[in-house]
């Protein structure tokens, strides 16, 4: 149970965290947060279906996650589906790929704040809707196998 109010404190830090970041103009900062809270909300949905978020003691990128979700079983009844479709997964990867390009490339290609504001506003309304999305899944998975 501590374990699980750690969690929630971290994740709540982390909301905070974006909400200022948005708030304030730190888009960089804002991307960042949007990404780490996507690769927890992906391994979370493998953790309750009882997937490894893991491959020979590395973590799975979060494209393997996005993967084994439109791939496994376990993600395939249509209830997951209704809510997990394929457009919004296939949209978590497209801004990631946005994401990766602007940091891969920060110090190689010119970038307007402009540009590093509509990314971070993507993955802010995007993270809004896979959070939820996700949330009704991991609810029902715990449901499912009697988690509290």
């Amino acid at each position: 149970m501590e374990k699980n109010m750690e969690k929630y404190e971290a994740y709540k830090k982390m909301y905070e965290d974006l909400n200022k970041a948005m708030k304030y103009g730190f888009y960089y900062e804002a991307i960042f947060i949007e990404y780490a809270i996507f690769e927890d909300r992906l391994r979370s949905l493998l953790k309750y279906a009882g997937l490894p978020a893991e491959k020979k003691g590395r973590a799975l990128t979060l494209v393997q996650k996005l993967n084994t979700i439109r791939t496994n079983e376990k993600f395939c009844d249509n209830f997951i589906r209704e809510r997990l479709t394929s457009e919004l997964l296939d949209s978590v990867e497209e801004w990631k790929d946005k994401r990766n390009k602007l940091i891969h490339n920060l110090a190689n290609t010119p970038y307007t704040s402009d540009e590093v504001k509509v990314i971070a506003e993507e993955g802010y309304e995007l993270l809004r809707v896979f959070k939820s999305k996700s949330q009704s899944i991991i609810n029902r998975f715990k449901k499912n196998n009697n988690v509290i």
